[in-house]
């Protein structure tokens, strides 16, 4: 009973990481083709997402969908656990992708049985591959440190399947050197590392750099092997400032009633207990002035050599006939702050290094200040002949503002009576039926006229909303009160919300495409009467079919947002005037014929863009977009 459970709960786990970062393309096009990114263990890790978003950026532009699953090979317990992440791939995918790209050897270990049926000679890329690997599945699970007799030849496990593998070079040496550079009195190197197999072949590496370049260098391994985390800060915090320090991996050891080993826990602390910089073998996030750098392939540079790969493997070449190769090209990368945080003097730092966080030179850091000087006085001059120009066209504004301000006068004169009009057709139902109720003796025909009278009550409430936010709106007081949401979460809760209105089996609601994550700054307000009355809208035109509603990314800064359906659709010339006021081309729904015209009222305020595809007979796709900003 309790495996079972435990089973259930890491299934939800995996399904909880995979809605977060398995998105569909966000491009629209004919190609068919779909790459599957498994990642061996999970997208916590800042170059995991960075590794992917830049491979589904690129792909995006081609047309061709990305879709990301995480394994957590690092959280399986036993073969039950991994039989299950293989029947929910199975399941989920019976269409084979086109190609697969597996992060790490140890998810091709977990998944190769998938190759053997339903993804048999599906091309296959393995990233960041070792020459050896655990000779079982039993082994992999257990964490144990390979050694001869329980290891083998990655060759072995790939052999027979049409596979590629693209390996990650560490350049222990280069970093070593680039240390020295920077601390020439060093006399000690810490290598930090976990009880991972990976960790363990690193470990390996280090310690051949050091025993053959580094003879004097005393090295030090610090593991969770043999040291808890709290056991690692003490030893860090009793170093000198002349120790050298690698940081690889502290991965907590597995832990049969928790995860931790998903997340690497020390990250944020670990630079306040050690007395010199923290190096890397690996990228990692130097923008957040944390580790000092190291020299390794960055992730653009080892994505690249996955690209070309991928490429030819998309137009047809087998991988199995594509030679493995060792990933982007090495060089040094320092976080400047980071270096000089630990007083570390400029003069060592190496000059064909890439820096981040570099501070300016005065020209950069005032380069606005100085043109903005420079061309004053053009600026005086053009503002001048600008404002002569101004008085002559000033009559002219003044008898277009009389003009704007007679129109303004019309508007209102239709407004009133449309709305005299409208008021006047639901309240004379409410007052006609509610004088003939006490008259019914029939409760089935009394009930049908206190329905008759809630449906009119409904519609003048909602009349009565949307001519005070149009009114607001007139008067530039409709609030906006932006924050940073969860647009995941947000469209949840509108899809959860309309599901209630459906009144009808034959019709069906789905949040269809999202992103991995995104976080907007936007009111959310109306975000959600935007997307809320695109969706009434649907309902009440779709008999049958389905609704469907999703957002995309376009670009880097805009985002959109859609309704669609299989309802009855509109012409085009409908379609030109579906967003003006009181337009309702079908009187027998109801509705105001206000919400779509306050929609785009709101979108423009916001900056974006609004708008239909439409045909009779076949549904509608109601849209827009809006700049998309994180802060």
């Amino acid at each position: 009973m309790k495996q079972t459970l435990r089973i259930i709960l890491y299934l939800d786990l995996f399904l909880i990481m995979e809605g977060i970062l398995s998105p569909v393309s966000a491009r629209s096009g004919n190609s068919n083709e779909e790459v599957l990114v498994l990642n061996s263990i999970n997208f916590n890790l800042p170059w995991a997402k960075n590794f992917y978003w830049y491979m589904h950026d690129t792909l995006q532009e081609q047309g061709i969908s990305v879709k990301a699953e995480s394994l957590s090979v690092a959280a399986l317990a036993n073969e039950m656990e991994v039989n299950a992440v293989v029947a929910h791939l199975r399941q989920k995918y019976p269409v084979p992708p086109t190609a697969i790209v597996l992060i790490g050897d140890p998810g091709w270990i977990v998944c190769r049985e998938l190759f053997d049926g339903v993804w048999k000679d599906v091309p296959v890329i393995v990233t960041n591959a070792r020459d050896r690997l655990p000779a079982s599945l039993d082994i992999l699970l257990s964490h144990a440190p390979l050694t001869e007799t329980n290891s083998i030849a990655g060759e072995e496990w790939r052999r027979g399947y049409n596979i590629t593998i693209l390996k990650q070079h560490y350049y222990v040496k280069e970093t070593i050197d680039l240390i020295y550079q920077l601390i020439p009195d060093m006399e000690r190197l810490a290598f930090i590392s976990d009880d991972r197999y990976i960790s363990e072949e690193t470990r390996d590496d280090v310690k051949e750099a050091v025993t053959g370049n580094f003879p004097d260098l005393q090295l030090d391994l610090l593991s969770t092997t043999h040291l808890s985390t709290e056991m690692l800060l003490d030893t860090l915090r009793n170093y000198k400032s002349n120790t050298g320090i690698i940081y690889y991996s502290w991965f907590e050891s597995h832990n049969e009633n928790d995860n931790n080993y998903l997340f690497d826990h020390i990250q944020e602390i670990i630079t306040n207990f050690t007395p010199s910089p923290l190096f890397l073998l690996s990228p990692e996030d130097l923008s957040n002035n944390t580790y000092a750098g190291g020299y390794y392939v960055s992730t653009e540079s080892f994505c690249d050599s996955l690209l070309e790969t991928l490429e030819r493997v998309l137009k047809g070449e087998q991988a199995r006939n594509i030679p493995g190769k060792v990933g982007g090209k090495g060089s040094a990368y320092l976080c400047y702050p980071v270096l000089k945080s630990h007083n570390i003097p400029s003069f060592r730092y190496p000059k064909d290094a890439v820096y981040i966080n570099e501070p300016k030179t005065f020209f950069q850091q005032y380069r606005v200040e100085i043109l903005t000087g420079s061309i004053s006085l053009f600026v005086l001059i053009v503002a001048i002949a600008y404002y002569i120009r101004l008085l002559r066209k000033a009559y002219g504004r003044l008898h277009e503002a009389m003009e704007k301000a007679e129109q303004a006068n019309q508007l209102k004169s239709a407004f009133l009576a449309n709305m005299s009009h409208e008021i006047r057709t639901p309240l004379n139902a409410i007052v006609g039926f509610s004088n003939m109720l006490p008259e019914i003796e029939d409760r089935t025909e009394m009930r049908e006229y206190a329905d008759i009278i809630e449906t009119n009550t409904d519609l003048l409430l909602q009349l009565i909303n949307d001519i005070l936010d149009l009114s607001k709106i007139e008067a530039g007081t409709f609030d906006f009160c932006p924050s940073l949401i969860d647009v995941n979460q947000t469209l949840t809760e509108i899809e959860q919300s309309m599901q209630l209105r459906l009144k009808r089996d034959t019709v069906t609601l789905t949040f269809a495409e999202r992103l991995p994550e995104c976080a907007f700054y936007i009111d959310k307000n109306r975000l959600m009467q935007l997307l809320s009355n695109f969706v009434i809208n649907a309902i009440k035109f779709t008999q049958v079919g389905t609704i469907r509603m999703g957002y995309r990314m376009i670009n880097a800064g805009t985002i959109y947002f859609y309704v669609s359906d299989t309802g009855c659709g509109m012409s085009h010339e409908q379609c030109t005037h579906v967003f003006e006021r009181f337009v309702k081309y079908n009187p027998f729904i109801q509705g105001t014929g206000l919400g779509l015209s306050i929609c785009r009222t709101i979108v423009e305020r916001l900056g974006g863009e609004i708008g239909v595809d439409s045909k009779e007979g076949k549904g509608s796709t109601f849209w827009f977009t809006l700049p998309y900003r994180k802060e």
